[in-house]
């Protein structure tokens, strides 16, 4: 009879070896794609240095020359939107204090006299 510890260590053993072959043949499939990541390096390496010199280029041009008249007009654009608020509430207000005399116009007015 074979003892329980030889069976176990066994039963072990060949687990073990299903996982290593499963794992070696992960292995081998990720270095065959080590040179396509190879490639995909170089080229998210070409796009960031790519999109960091268009920024740079973008960013000068910005600070140069629109700068100055987009900010000028970025406060106009608040200014009037706080202005268009402010009336708006005061048009609110005024049709809610006056709500009884505020009426729509009557049938009767719009026919023609007879």
């Amino acid at each position: 009879m074979i003892p329980l510890t030889q069976v176990s260590t066994a039963l072990i053993v060949v687990l073990g070896m299903v996982f290593m072959s499963k794992v070696v043949m992960t292995l081998v499939a990720d270095f065959a794609l080590l040179s396509s990541l190879k490639s995909l390096k170089s080229l998210m390496g070409l796009m960031v240095r790519g999109s960091y010199a268009t920024g740079r280029t973008f960013g000068i041009f910005y600070w140069r020359y629109l700068h100055g008249p987009l900010r000028l007009f970025l406060i106009q654009l608040v200014a009037i939107m706080v202005i268009l608020v402010i009336l708006a509430y005061d048009a609110c207000r005024h049709i809610w204090q006056h709500r009884l005399k505020v009426r729509p116009p009557s049938v009767a007015r719009f026919t023609p006299a007879h």
